[in-house]
């Protein structure tokens, strides 16, 4: 190729994007392109004599060494990939198709810049792993742990947290915060700005960077995400902003289906007038209160309780009466016992209470008496004082059973006899 022509050639290769180069056998550039200014951040005479492997990515040494070997024996590698640290100081991804020629005893290699494309796909896999994280995993601790781990190979956090409002609720709840902690740093009120504002706020609090996202699901902001940043000097981009905002909403997501499943099974184990435990968690406590007092030779107690008169006052006064007048008696019941007691809405104005462990009939009675007065005292009603009282029935293990449907038996019979021997009294 005369000269002419070679210098033409040259020029159109410079026209390039794409760098390409051509390095001896000790990997040391002897020409390289001016496409090499835009992927490698050098100007190409900055480049001549020094070695590729010297610009290389640490953790992509051994596997270039490798494709450089391939190429001596192959003549020709396709669609390598690795990275290399730009002058700039930046990571780029290229995709390399090179050769090999014996007779020249140089390496020929052209170099496509696929960094966006590298990132692009890195956020693809991201987004996938968050949803996928956020409707496979259980708990919201492990939801949040794995979406952090996801989050930080994007952006650099030095610590990560989450909280919720509940609705008409004015405290904020944590429920997640990774090592360090970063939500004791803000203030309801910038909390409540940015869940207001509804937008991704970056912010420096308290000598720190914060990002601070919305938990936004059903178009309302239910909580924040705040995330303290390794970078002092970053700046929010686009793809960022996409990221957070994909991740706060299978955040919110995950949480709102967690908080409804916690209300379901509120549902099915608690009464939904008083808040006590309904029939069925009973039956798992007493069966635990059973098996302990078999093994460690103790006792327990049931008390089977009705509250005498409330059929008259629900009559008198209503339903919405009735229903303030059985909240009150089972907080009145339930201030009466221990922590480790259970006090259980049977149905009606009926009330179960298992004493968990007890010395003897008569710690039984004391406590049982204890209710009776409390029970005992006046209840209002809109400027109105109702009197009610209670017939409670008494049974011990293993005195009257050693089995739960004995025990519940014996105490209900019990109650009965207390109705009959004139209410208000304990039998």
């Amino acid at each position: 190729m005369d000269k002419p022509l070679l210098d033409s050639f040259s020029e159109y290769v410079d026209l390039l994007l794409d760098a390409i180069c051509a390095v001896d056998e000790d990997s040391r550039i002897i020409y390289i392109s001016n496409g090499a200014h835009r992927v490698f951040g050098y100007p190409a005479e900055e480049l001549i004599g020094k070695r590729m492997l010297d610009l290389l990515h640490p953790e992509d040494h051994d596997k270039t060494q490798q494709s450089i070997d391939s190429v001596m024996q192959d003549k020709h590698v396709l669609d390598f990939e690795n990275r290399y640290i730009r002058k700039d100081g930046q990571v780029v991804h290229l995709l390399w198709s090179t050769s090999w020629s014996d007779k020249h005893k140089m390496r020929l290699g052209v170099a496509r810049d696929i960094t966006r494309i590298k990132a692009a796909e890195e956020m693809q896999n991201s987004l996938i792993a968050i949803s996928d994280t956020a409707h496979r995993t259980n708990g919201i601790k492990q939801i949040c742990q794995q979406i952090l781990f996801h989050l930080d190979s994007h952006i650099s956090i030095a610590t990560f947290g989450v909280e919720v409002s509940p609705i008409n609720d004015s405290k904020w709840h944590t429920i997640f915060e990774s090592v360090g902690g970063c939500m004791h740093m803000l203030k309801n009120e910038v909390k409540l700005r940015i869940a207001s504002d509804n937008q991704i706020a970056l912010e420096k609090i308290d000598d720190k960077l914060m990002l601070l996202v919305p938990l936004v699901f059903d178009e309302e902001s239910h909580g924040i995400i705040g995330l303290a940043l390794m970078e002092q000097d970053y700046s929010l981009n686009e793809n960022d902003r996409a990221l957070l905002t994909f991740t706060a909403l299978q955040v919110a997501t995950a949480i709102e289906r967690h908080q409804r499943f916690e209300r379901l099974q509120h549902l099915a184990l608690y009464d939904a007038l008083t808040g006590l435990p309904n029939r069925e968690l009973f039956q798992d406590r007493v069966q635990r209160s059973l098996l302990r007092a078999k093994r460690e030779q103790n006792h327990f107690a049931l008390m089977y309780m009705d509250l005498d008169k409330f059929k008259e006052a629900n009559d008198t006064y209503g339903h919405a009466a009735g229903d303030q007048l059985l909240k009150e008696a089972a907080r009145r019941i339930s201030d009466c016992v221990r922590e480790t007691d259970t006090v259980v809405r049977f149905g009606g104005d009926e009330f179960v209470v298992l004493l968990d462990t007890v010395e003897n009939r008569k710690g039984a009675l004391g406590v049982a008496e204890k209710i009776r007065l409390s029970l005992s005292e006046p209840y209002e009603w809109q400027e109105h004082e109702i009197e009610l009282s209670v017939s409670i029935g008494i049974a011990l293990f293993p005195e009257q059973g050693e089995q739960i449907t004995q025990l519940i038996a014996a105490a209900d019979e019990a109650m009965y006899k207390a109705k009959k021997r004139g209410k208000n009294c304990i039998r």
